[in-house]
């Protein structure tokens, strides 16, 4: 609930994303963690992200974060930190989006722009072998 501040619950939706939700043993477990804007900066939040992202990751859980305006480098760090911690892909809108404001270039060499839908489709497959 709320929003239109900057940082947002990011540790909230996460664990509960982790810890609430029933998992089969031979599922393959992707979450899509999609965000504009940073977790909040207090001790808390890191705690509950460590938990979280820890927990994941012991469960075989990949976390694929998708970047989009309002993420800002520091963000971009900490999102590439929790996919790379979980077997997880980094993924990030463009500006060809078309959605949102604008969007940080990242921290990538070349990168080729296809659409929100196939990524993630694309991505299923990768991991559903």
């Amino acid at each position: 609930s709320g929003g239109g501040d900057y940082e947002e619950a990011v540790d909230l939706a996460l664990k509960d994303a982790v810890f609430n939700h029933s998992w089969r043993d031979a599922a393959v477990k992707l979450i899509f963690l999609i965000l504009d804007a940073p977790p909040h900066d207090t001790i808390e939040t890191a705690d509950n992200l460590k938990e979280a992202v820890q927990y994941a990751s012991e469960q075989g859980i990949r976390i694929i974060p998708i970047a989009s305006s309002g993420v800002d480098k520091k963000t971009e760090a900490f999102l590439r930190s929790i996919a790379m911690i979980t077997g997880g892909t980094y993924t990030f809108l463009t500006d060809d989006s078309g959605i949102g404001e604008s969007h940080l270039e990242p921290t990538i060499g070349s990168y080729t722009v296809e659409a929100l839908n196939d990524l993630i489709v694309r991505l299923i497959k990768q991991y559903y072998k």
